[in-house]
């Protein structure tokens, strides 16, 4: 085995022990963006049905709607349905409701990616949730962290299809000759793409809790089947390439294989974000293209390095020149659609930073930084002297195999995390925890509630014994909820089921009220069961914050949305740093003027001090002041009294002329 192939296999392997490094956090695509009724409203009349709408179309053979009361029960009525004519949205009809407050929780599957993903909201009858969340996509709206399978075999497809691109380019454009170690390659790189076809399947099926007889009855099938045809005529070709004697015939072979690979990345393109963001079209060129690039680069010289042996001085130095040129131009193709495609799935500065798949992007960036200039070094530096020695070119470009392959690895992660633009919310929120004793102190429990807020939540209780600190071997827990602030919102219960690591987990609808709950842990072993008396206190969500930029003359609107499907919207006038004037209003769940009567505004500059302004009612709801802003992000907080006292508080940052 030569050093060059030694060092790409021990990049990979590096790259793939990096997986549990990565800071990957939630993978979840077909996320709630609407419901009727509205998350966090309260209704006059109880609604025959409750209908969600996603941001990806969601397999309706996979993905289901509950309507749960307050103390769990369900009052879901029927099966799940797509709505008429829109297939994005899913209905399901439910029982008479009483007074009270509800949870819906949603389960679904995209028929675009085919990621899993949860989550869960209230709404009230006659009653007001108190606090839940304000939109659907501010709850529990996830999926389960993305499997180190589901990564792998992302990374092994997308490593596979690379390397026959590669092999292709070499063997019909640069070296334009076939030899053993190529041949090696292609077939390593099919042995990648088919065993990263079964496992992004496998790991996708698992999430969804489908069994393989099922699967291809599922929107799940039909993507394994677009994965799996190219992989097989791919196969197809290198089988010739190996049978077949005749140099040229072989390499033609190769490069059909390259061609195949290049049609299955544009079916991987169909099953990535992209597919699910408009202007769909563009969106899809743009990936098909970024990964194609990659092919052409990082597969390019991952090839190269192994046919410079087949030719020597005024040829090598040839072939080197036709690689790096087209390295080069695959550089600004990845580069440029990486980043419009970053811009489109980012959106913002702050999500950059503040969601996992921000800074997976961060990450991916720095990486193609120092490809960058690894390919600037061999440019410049190593291939005008390739006619007499590849020494230095077979070091710099092995160094970029390894960071290659480690890029491949983040980009296998950014598939499996949804994007800001999809997951409708800037960060996931730490989980909440209570720790307590019983009574004879015998038993110390830990539990811990995520993403702690009113509505579904994952429940996690570790159990050690009091004096020693060693975890407990239990029977069973069981969680007993009961709210004391409300008379009306019944006790419920949820078993907890053991987990390999020693803890034990459940997820349940049991906290669906935002306040402070308290909680009986009952750690079942026999004689020597304890229950633990713990407090949960839920963590409010705060208010989902839209802009509408304007334009023309139009200023930039930003919009809180409050609890009860209530809002404030702000504005400046004109939409330029200077004078100006701050606008304020108030709105009902119907769109209304809010008829406030009071209002402060506090306004707070980039490094300064917290200031109140003079603020003016132009009408009941509607206030203004009078303002001088400069560039970049004002902190403003909203605050206004209803006459009979309720108060109306948001907070939300501010731009003139962005």
């Amino acid at each position: 085995m030569s050093r060059t192939l030694r060092t790409a296999i021990a990049g990979g392997v590096l790259a793939l022990g990096a997986l549990l490094a990565l800071p990957v956090s939630a993978s979840a695509h077909a996320l709630a963006q609407s419901s009727v009724p509205a998350a966090g409203s309260t209704v006059g009349s109880p609604p025959s049905q409750v209908s969600v709408t996603f941001g990806e179309t969601p397999d309706p053979r996979l993905s289901a709607l509950q309507v749960l009361g307050a103390s769990g029960q369900s009052f879901t009525a029927g099966p799940t349905h797509p709505a008429s004519g829109d297939a994005l949205t899913l209905v399901v009809a439910v029982k008479p409701l009483p007074k009270g407050v509800y949870t819906v929780s949603w389960r679904t599957v995209s028929t675009v990616d085919g990621h899993f993903a949860a989550g869960s909201f209230a709404f009230g009858v006659q009653v007001s949730p108190q606090g839940a969340a304000a939109t659907a996509t501010s709850s529990s709206g996830a999926g389960p962290p993305p499997s180190a399978l589901a990564v792998a075999a992302r990374w092994c497809l997308f490593a596979g299809l690379v390397a026959l691109i590669g092999a292709a380019v070499v063997a019909g454009f640069v070296v334009r000759r076939v030899s053993p170690r190529l041949l090696w390659l292609a077939a390593a790189a099919w042995v990648l793409v088919a065993f990263g076809t079964y496992g992004v399947t496998e790991a996708q099926r698992a999430a969804a809790g489908v069994s393989w007889s099922d699967v291809f009855s599922t929107s799940l099938g039909r993507q394994l089947t677009g994965r799996a045809l190219p992989a097989f005529v791919a196969g197809v070709d290198l089988l010739l390439a190996w049978r077949l004697r005749r140099a040229e015939v072989r390499r033609w072979a190769v490069v059909g294989a390259g061609i195949v690979a290049a049609a299955a990345m544009w079916a991987e393109a169909t099953s990535t974000h992209a597919a699910g963001q408009a202007p769909t079209g563009v969106n899809l060129v743009l990936q098909w293209l970024h990964l194609v690039g990659v092919g052409v680069w990082i597969g390019g010289l991952t090839a190269l390095l192994l046919s410079l042996h087949l030719v020597g001085g005024a040829e090598r130095a040839a072939a080197v020149r036709r690689m790096s040129t087209a390295a080069a131009v695959a550089l600004l193709v990845v580069v440029g659609t990486g980043v419009v495609r970053s811009v489109v799935e980012v959106q913002s500065w702050y999500a950059l930073g503040a969601t996992a798949f921000g800074r997976l992007v961060i990450l991916k960036l720095v990486l193609v930084v120092v490809l960058a200039l690894l390919g600037a070094v061999n440019r410049w530096g190593n291939v005008p002297r390739a006619a007499a020695t590849v020494r230095g070119l077979r070091a710099v470009a092995s160094t970029e195999v390894v960071v290659g392959a480690a890029a491949m690895l983040v980009a296998a992660a950014l598939v499996n995390v949804a994007p800001p633009v999809s997951s409708g919310q800037a960060a996931a929120m730490p989980a909440i925890t209570a720790s307590g004793a019983d009574a004879g102190t015998t038993v110390k429990v830990q539990l811990t509630a995520s993403p702690g807020t009113a509505g579904f939540n994952r429940f996690t209780v570790r159990a050690t014994d009091y004096d020693t600190g060693q975890a407990v071997k239990a029977d069973g827990v069981q969680l007993r909820f009961s709210f004391p602030a409300r008379s009306d919102v019944g006790q419920s219960s949820l078993d907890l089921k053991a987990q390999a690591d020693g803890s034990f987990s459940g997820s349940g609808g049991n906290v669906s009220l935002d306040g402070t709950w308290d909680v009986d842990v009952l750690v079942e072993r026999g004689a020597a069961s304890a229950e633990v008396p713990l407090t949960l206190h839920t963590r409010t969500v705060p208010p989902a914050i839209t802009v509408r930029k304007g334009g023309g003359g139009i200023p930039t609107l930003y919009t809180a949305t409050l609890v009860d499907g209530r809002s404030v919207q702000v504005y400046l006038d004109p939409d330029r740093p200077g004078p100006l004037i701050f606008h304020a209003t108030f709105f009902d769940a119907q769109g209304k003027e809010l008829p406030v009567t009071t209002c402060s505004i506090t306004l707070t500059p980039p490094g300064g001090k917290a200031a109140p302004l003079t603020v003016q009612m132009l009408e009941p709801g509607h206030f203004v002041a009078n303002v001088t802003l400069g560039r970049g992000r004002q902190h403003v907080a909203v605050s206004g009294s209803t006459a009979n006292g309720e108060s109306l508080a948001v907070a939300l940052d501010v731009e003139a002329g962005q």
